[in-house]
């Protein structure tokens, strides 16, 4: 049993060396690549491979001072939900679209009213709405 031990603990030790070092190495590598003028990151971007762009400028730009009221941000589930409402109308949407009408019913209405988006949206394949309906 002491040398199962032993084994294991060697085994255990080596394991811990070689995935520190490979993370070492693994940040240096994208430090570098990301933190030089000519660097992977800017390469990509500029092949068109890269991260998407920002998006484009416009929006309402709010600042650290004016945070969004309560009010404003329930007026803003309230249209998401009138939105995903209508497009579920007009044609079938996926199951995270469904859990979201869910959670945004479950938000103004009850959660016997959320229940069907729930079931629906387990039944279109969304991981999360089957987690929440097996929890009740």
């Amino acid at each position: 049993m002491d040398a199962l031990k032993t084994r294991l603990r060697l085994t255990a030790e080596y394991l811990k060396r070689e995935s520190s070092t490979a993370v070492d190495e693994l940040m240096t590598a994208a430090f570098h690549a990301v933190h030089t003028p000519a660097g992977i990151a800017g390469e990509l971007v500029r092949r068109g491979e890269g991260p998407a762009p920002l998006p484009p400028t416009g929006g309402e730009l709010r600042s650290a001072h004016h945070p969004i009221t309560k009010e404003e941000r329930r007026t803003q589930f309230q249209e998401e939900l009138r939105t995903l409402l209508d497009r579920e109308r007009k044609e079938t949407i996926d199951g995270p679209a469904l859990r979201r009408i869910a959670e945004l019913t479950e938000l103004f209405q009850d959660e016997n009213a959320a229940q069907i988006w729930w079931e629906r949206a387990a039944h279109r394949g969304d991981a999360v709405a089957r987690m929440m309906l097996a929890d009740h």
